[in-house]
């Protein structure tokens, strides 16, 4: 395993199939992105679903949701850009691969394996299913994964400093655009939510 890959899957605590995919993806950006990301001031990672894959490219690429240049798009692809601020210039990795995987067989034995009385056929198919799919993933051509293409994006909006008032049902700050008039009080989601319910 390579000491990147395998700081990736330490990060992310486990090895799966999504690692996988976001250690392919981000080696992907990264060298296509080139001297583009001479400054990391001017990066940011945009990334169109919540998978484990993200890990990966928040370990490899250095974007993360800390620094706020790790943008969750919720496109619901999972699709991976990394853009350089300053000049737009951008890759997009699409993974294609998750297009025509089977996802039916590979859900069935990972609900199985978490039934008490699993059996060990079931178990040792999904390690079997688990480790070639990683092999597979991390030894194919990169166009049997992904489609790579290359664009100019307007830089995104990047969170920062916001102002802050509290909620009146919690008395807790929060961002002010963040807050939902209802009933005559603003409120934070988290009360919104629990006066829904």
């Amino acid at each position: 395993m390579k000491k990147v890959f395998q700081d990736a899957v330490d990060f992310h605590r486990h090895l799966c199939l999504d690692i996988a995919v976001g250690y392919r993806a981000a080696e992907i950006l990264v060298r296509e992105m080139g001297d583009e990301l001479k400054n990391m001031k001017e990066v940011v990672a945009l990334v169109g679903n919540e998978t484990c894959a993200l890990d990966a490219i928040q370990e490899i690429t250095g974007c993360t949701f800390g620094k706020r240049n790790l943008i969750l798009t919720h496109v619901g692809k999972p699709v991976y850009i990394l853009q350089n601020t300053k000049t737009g210039n951008s890759v997009r990795a699409y993974c294609h691969y998750w297009d025509t995987f089977d996802h039916t067989e590979f859900r069935r034995l990972r609900k199985a394996v978490k039934n008490p009385d699993v059996s060990e056929a079931d178990k040792a198919a999904l390690e079997k299913m688990t480790k070639e799919t990683i092999d597979h993933i991390l030894a194919a051509p990169e166009s049997a994964l992904f489609k790579v293409t290359r664009l100019v994006l307007p830089a995104p909006k990047i969170a920062g400093k916001y102002p802050a008032a509290p909620c009146e049902e919690c008395g807790e700050h929060v961002n002010e655009a963040l807050l939902t008039e209802t009933g005559g009080q603003k409120l934070c989601k988290e009360c919104l939510a629990l006066t829904a319910a």
